[in-house]
């Protein structure tokens, strides 16, 4: 693979040392193993492990220097989270209990990238630099193609996310305006459950309220550049994105709001993506040894260094 904005396998190396640095610190139990069904709200500011007695390996953390790097960190990571259904298989556990590890790695991701964020020396405003901090992180969490999956696998999957947007209302970072969470792809299709829909639809709403706010509240400028932005790609195909941003397109032309020459400029389908906000990732990392982009992002990883691993999902720790 071509390097273009950093030397591949340093960046790799580095990049997975810094985004897993900290992932062993427990998760937010927001999901009860025992049952599927029932759920209630939590006030607790913490985020303790999901896991219970099942325990995955994990190493002592090892703290990252309070130095600015010499190599350029990806502004933008995009990850696909392979492996939860082999993590649990191997364990003879139900597949279920692979998903809610999996949502345990990704709070431990999450926290990682916020740690790191406090631990990053921030360049001078106007001087030329190097990414100094990721800025933007993409998971994907629930493909167009997972509708195929038994449907007892995919209702515990949207518990899981329901649970985790509850959860996430209660979180420090969340309160205090420094992560801003967004949802990609269609959540106006009806498939997906309504308490899902509406409890991600609040969450993300919260969190741009709570930017918002801190943006304003900011004494100075460099400051408001610190939020950190998640975005889970939740009912999400790549060619679903292409297709309904150039029915969007087709539809301004028609309408006699663009002329038939925009069909011959690329950023007018590139606005028109469900991503139009997000710059296009720099690495995307796929674990769980299939080397595929499997629909994910297909227009915006045209330039992403790609990086495949053997491991599976919810074992991606500092170790791997």
């Amino acid at each position: 693979i071509p390097s273009r904005r950093f030397r591949f396998e340093a960046s790799i190396q580095r990049s997975e040392s810094i985004i897993i640095a900290h992932a062993h610190r427990t998760a937010s139990a927001i999901f009860h193993p025992e049952s599927f069904a029932n759920h209630t709200n939590t006030n607790s500011k913490s985020l303790p492990s999901l896991m219970g007695k099942i325990k995955t390996t994990t190493a002592e953390t090892k703290s990252t220097p309070n130095i600015t790097p010499s190599y350029d960190i990806p502004r933008h990571i995009a990850l696909i989270c392979d492996g939860n259904s082999r993590w649990s298989t191997q364990k003879f556990l139900p597949k279920s209990m692979g998903h809610v590890a999996g949502a345990d790695r990704v709070v431990n991701l999450i926290q990682t990238l916020l740690d790191g964020q406090q631990k990053m020396i921030q360049p001078k405003q106007n001087a030329k630099h190097k990414s100094q901090r990721i800025e933007y992180c993409t998971l994907f969490a629930f493909s167009t193609e997972n509708w195929s999956r038994p449907q007892r696998e995919i209702s515990a999957l949207f518990k899981i996310i329901e649970r985790m947007a509850i959860q996430y209302r209660q979180d420090e970072a969340v309160r205090a305006g420094t992560i801003q969470i967004d949802i990609l792809g269609n959540l106006d299709d009806e498939r997906i459950p309504e308490a899902t829909r509406r409890e991600l639809r609040v969450l993300q709403m919260l969190c741009k309220e709570n930017c918002r706010r801190r943006m304003e509240d900011a004494k100075d400028n460099g400051d408001q550049h610190n939020v950190l932005t998640i975005c889970l790609a939740i009912n999400y195909g790549g060619r679903a994105d292409i297709l309904q941003a150039t029915q969007k397109l087709a539809q301004s032309i028609l309408s006699g709001e663009l002329s038939p020459d925009a069909l011959m400029d690329e950023s007018e389908i590139s606005k028109r993506l469900c991503t139009a906000h997000l710059p296009d990732p720099d690495l995307i990392i796929r674990t769980g040894g299939e080397k595929r982009l499997s629909n994910f992002l297909l227009w915006d990883a045209a330039y992403a260094e790609i990086y495949f691993s053997d491991i599976l999902w919810p074992d991606f720790d500092e170790n791997a």
